[in-house]
């Protein structure tokens, strides 16, 4: 690896950690917000590595999601109702199959097949009972990604296409830098208010020692 290579590597993983410490406040100390980290982390592991949920589970991961977004919310609590719940084709049965899908496009494919599910709610599933597998489908982080030029420019919206590239550039992410797909998530997440992030088309020298000094990470304030 050059050492251009190498010192872009750095610079990224670097700045990954920093604005980790942003979420979930911006305006919060990092030691308050690695206690919010804790106790979020501690909740979601209880998802970890279940074949199948409730639909008092899934109520709960669409709150969470969506607990700043009120008509999202409604919308996706009515996917889930308890008519929508049983039989063959009902979403306990399309959350079971998603899960014991192999297949990334596959997987998100069966969970939206739940009325009111896009991809974010449809990952959020997906994440929380596969967090070394899948992340969350978020418009803020998979803009900071094209920032970054991880991956290429295209509208604001997180579409179904994006599924895959997306998952790609985050496991990437979190392999080069020893991070959880859930760390980078957020810091990616955070990244999205960051004015201070250079010109993907930048990797000269100079330009990745700019990138990487202390004070790059430079959020506007609230």
């Amino acid at each position: 690896m050059s050492y251009v290579c190498r010192m872009a590597a750095i610079c990224i993983c670097d700045r990954l950690r920093a604005w980790s410490e942003f979420y979930p406040d911006r305006s919060a100390p990092a030691e308050r917000n690695a206690v919010a980290c804790a106790v979020e982390d501690e909740w979601l592991g209880g998802f970890a590595g279940l074949d199948a949920l409730e639909r008092g589970q899934v109520v709960r991961l669409i709150n969470w999601k969506f607990q700043s977004m009120a008509h999202r919310r409604a919308l996706a609590l009515r996917g889930v109702s308890p008519e929508r719940w049983e039989g063959r084709d009902g979403v306990g049965e399309l959350v079971r199959r998603a899960l014991a899908d192999q297949d990334d496009d596959g997987a998100l494919t069966e969970v939206c097949g739940i009325y009111r599910f896009g991809p974010a709610m449809g990952s959020v599933v997906l994440a929380a009972c596969r967090p070394g597998r899948f992340t969350i489908a978020d418009s803020r982080a998979l803009a900071t990604l094209r920032r970054l030029g991880r991956m290429p420019p295209g509208p604001q919206g997180f579409r179904r296409a994006d599924w895959l590239p997306y998952l790609d550039a985050c496991r990437s992410l979190a392999s080069l830098c020893g991070l959880s797909l859930r760390e980078v998530d957020r810091a990616l997440w955070v990244a999205a208010d960051d004015p201070g992030i250079p010109d993907s088309e930048d990797w000269s020298l100079d330009g990745l020692n700019q990138a990487c000094r202390s004070d790059a990470v430079a959020l506007p304030p609230v």
